[in-house]
């Protein structure tokens, strides 16, 4: 297979320069700390010396809703994590039992409430905007304004100093809710009413900002009837102007070949001084786009070609809802399905963001034995069938990559440690309970909380699985996220609660 190819000094410049386009926010500002999507922090002397059951060194820890899927986010001292309506922060208008979609911003130092974000469900029900989900994409912050994508299938831009500093920032004047507790809205992108943008059960995509754009993926799935698809001309990935919410440019792949739902994010790195933003469609494939002009530079099949998709999950063909990773000229993603179509077979690849066109590793046509594609970029793969017995298995998890180590889980509940190299297998640990969220290494550690509300932590080790610490949450409570670390604090959200907790070696 060809190697990557090296990056010149000019082009490491520009990578870098692309990395710290977030550098006058500190924290962790987006999903995965940085636009390449890399669940693995910088940050150093993390203790493990915490107890979230009895308190020991919880700074703080707040309510939120009854479910919670969102990933806490930390920039210029404050954090916010998307969730429902049941923590009651706006009781005075919005009774905890009523089912709303909610992002809470809180004081990073002192957990103190500051301003919601409460949007109503869409009239659909389920099939566009599932019950109690509440907002499930992960903010992007930069500067003093946030994108979101809400239950409503909106995106929109908020400024994150809500009514505090009174004033009333954007073109949006006329908010329904405009006191101290609530959002200021500066602009807000519908779109369903836009675009004819048909989401499948939810919106979900976490947005991703490079320059003065902002990319998402639509949400746009399945009708009812998990067959047809109602708007196969909408668009799938957008690319917005972040600062008057008005389109620069869109795609509508993969048009009418729409799995299920589209509940990913894209990435955005720099190969050869060219900024590229990575989607994963919603048709099993991830397509590369540049960032300016729109223009396709890549596309690659995430599934072999012989595999076929059969309603709930009793096909061989996967979708796509982890985050690509955009790391040394190179994407590393992996496919999953909803997890309530159970445990299957899952792949794992390493893709060379350096070539162009279809860089899949075989062609062929659908469902029938592929042959070898001379114009593939398939550095490595990893799962599939092995004598029987599934090496990967289906996964809703982003990787972590560190120390020339690729970490992953997969739904089943499998930790795997991978050379990033070759993709071969370091070793496989098994939580015994199925796993949502995504790893995070940091401090030569890999965090990773599952269904059983455990936080497991590994040593970021090649040699062997070795579980340094095991830490259950208050009431054992689902952790369906992935912590995030700033400053010697870690944030981390669990089914209902949000935890501050004291990680500095130096206390």
């Amino acid at each position: 297979m060809k190697a990557i190819q090296t990056l010149s000094l000019a082009t490491l410049m520009v990578a870098l320069l692309a990395t710290f386009s977030f550098a006058q926010t500190t924290g962790w500002p987006m999903w995965g700390g940085t636009p390449s999507r890399n669940m693995s922090s910088n940050e150093k002397g993390v203790s493990l010396d915490f107890d979230l059951k009895a308190g020991k060194n919880v700074l703080w820890q707040n309510g939120l809703g009854s479910q919670t899927y969102g990933n806490p986010v930390l920039a210029d001292g404050k954090v916010y994590v998307g969730t429902n309506n049941g923590g009651g922060y706006r009781k005075d208008k919005y009774p905890s039992e009523q089912d709303k979609g909610v992002v809470l911003c809180f004081d990073q130092k002192d957990g103190k409430f500051l301003w919601q974000l409460t949007r109503d469900k869409l009239a659909a029900g389920r099939v566009q905007d599932w019950l109690l989900q509440g907002i499930c994409s992960v903010p992007a912050i930069e500067g003093d304004r946030m994108w979101v994508v809400t239950n409503r299938c909106e995106l929109m831009c908020l400024d994150t100093n809500g009514f505090h500093d009174d004033e009333n920032d954007g073109e949006v004047k006329d908010e329904v809710d405009s006191t101290k507790a609530d959002a200021d809205i500066v602009w807000n992108l519908d779109m369903i009413g836009e675009y004819g943008v048909f989401p499948h059960n939810l919106a979900t995509s976490s947005p991703v900002i490079h320059g003065d754009l902002v990319f998402i993926l639509t949400s746009n799935g399945v009708a009812e009837n998990h067959i047809d698809v109602p708007s196969p001309r909408s668009p799938c990935f957008m690319a917005i102007n972040k600062h008057t919410g008005k389109l620069v440019w869109e795609k509508n792949q993969p048009f009418d070949e729409i799995l299920h739902g589209q509940w990913s994010s894209p990435c955005v790195g720099v190969v050869d001084g060219k900024a590229q933003v990575v989607f994963p469609g919603g048709d099993g494939w991830v397509y590369a786009h540049d960032c300016e002009s729109g223009e396709e530079l890549w596309r690659c099949d995430l599934n072999p070609k012989d595999t076929v998709w059969k309603l709930h999950g009793l096909g061989t063909r996967n979708a796509i809802i982890s985050t690509p990773v955009f790391h040394d000229n190179s994407v590393v993603i992996s496919v999953g399905q909803d997890p309530e179509h159970g445990e299957g077979t899952g792949h794992m690849w390493r893709i060379d963001a350096t070539k162009k066109g279809d860089v899949s590793a075989e062609v062929g046509e659908k469902g029938q034995p592929g042959k070898p594609n001379p114009n593939s970029g398939i550095v490595w793969h990893y799962g599939g069938d092995k004598d029987g017995v599934d090496e990967f298995r289906r996964t809703m998890s982003t990787v972590s990559i560190t120390d020339g180590m690729v970490f992953c889980a997969d739904l089943s509940g499998y930790v795997h440690c991978i050379d990033f190299e070759s993709g071969k297998r370091h070793w496989e640990y098994d939580m015994l309970s199925g796993v949502w969220g995504s790893t995070l290494a940091v401090d030569g550690k890999v965090f990773l909380g599952n269904e059983d509300g455990d936080l497991l932590v590994f040593k970021a080790s090649k040699d062997k699985a070795e579980v340094l610490a095991k830490i259950t949450t208050v009431k054992a409570s689902s952790i369906y996220s992935t912590p995030t670390f700033s400053d010697g604090v870690m944030y981390l959200s669990d089914r209902t609660r949000l935890y501050a907790v004291d990680v500095s070696e130096n206390k």
